[in-house]
């Protein structure tokens, strides 16, 4: 689940910050594209910080995991500053994919958070 969360939160950041780049580049040629490049950045990375614990929450529960409020919260954390790390790289360059070092790590990190509240078996 962890894997399709950081999917889903990658494709929306990274379709939102070609919108800004599009938007930016409108702009300074006198277009519109009915916005402003620094709202399409802003609404990207904030719609991938809603995506991530919404889809870790929606699939663990159809999992039918319970007591799924520490892998969220370690997803969305360790989210946010994978995102923050590497805004910089996805912003520079349209359709480009963070490196999969880190994107491995936080997937890891957050998969085996679900491990701490296991319950233990007698």
């Amino acid at each position: 689940m962890t894997v399709i969360s950081a999917a889903l939160s990658h494709l929306l950041l990274s379709d939102g910050l070609s919108l800004s780049q599009w938007q930016q580049a409108a702009t300074n040629v006198g277009g519109d594209l009915g916005g402003s490049g620094d709202t399409a950045f802003s609404a990207a990375v904030v719609n991938t910080m809603l995506a991530m614990p919404a889809v870790l929450w929606v699939g663990m529960r159809l999992l039918r995991e319970r007591r799924v409020y520490l892998i969220v919260a370690v997803g969305t954390v360790g989210w946010f500053f994978t995102v923050g790390h590497f805004i910089d790289q996805l912003s520079d360059r349209p359709s480009t994919v963070m490196p999969l070092g880190p994107l491995a790590l936080f997937i890891a990190v957050t998969a085996l958070s679900s491990v701490v509240l296991r319950p233990r078996s007698e």
